[in-house]
């Protein structure tokens, strides 16, 4: 017996309370038909975009990913015989392997006659 007046308390006060929200709820919609002006906005109001939130953003995979003074000096480095070196900078400022490394300065080029900077 017990149990059945327990349940039906609660069941009673979650009607009370549910009655209380929607109550509460017409209220402040009076309230504030009341406090603004019924008029519509003479011009419409483009919604701004929004700004990109979270979600999975590729890293681009260009050479132009490396910062110019970075790429000056790659292709330097590269220039002087010191392609090992070059690599080594590239690995480290993208945080990548030491193929990825490669193949950015693979795509830097090479000199005007098509050669890739690594094969000089």
């Amino acid at each position: 017996m017990s149990l059945l007046f327990m349940l039906s308390a609660l069941v009673g006060t979650v009607l009370v309370l549910a009655g209380g929200s929607y109550a509460l709820r017409w209220i402040i919609a009076s309230i504030n038909e009341r406090l603004t002006p019924a008029e519509a906005p003479s011009e419409p109001v483009d919604p701004a975009p929004e700004a990109q939130v979270g979600g999975y953003v590729p890293a681009p995979r260009t050479p132009g990913e490396l910062p110019s003074e970075l790429r000056a000096r790659v292709r330097d480095l590269v220039a002087l015989g010191r392609a090992e070196e070059a690599v080594r900078l590239v690995r480290d400022h993208v945080d990548g392997d030491e193929e990825r490394a490669r193949g950015i300065i693979a795509r830097l080029g090479g000199d005007d006659t098509g050669t890739p900077a690594l094969e000089r």
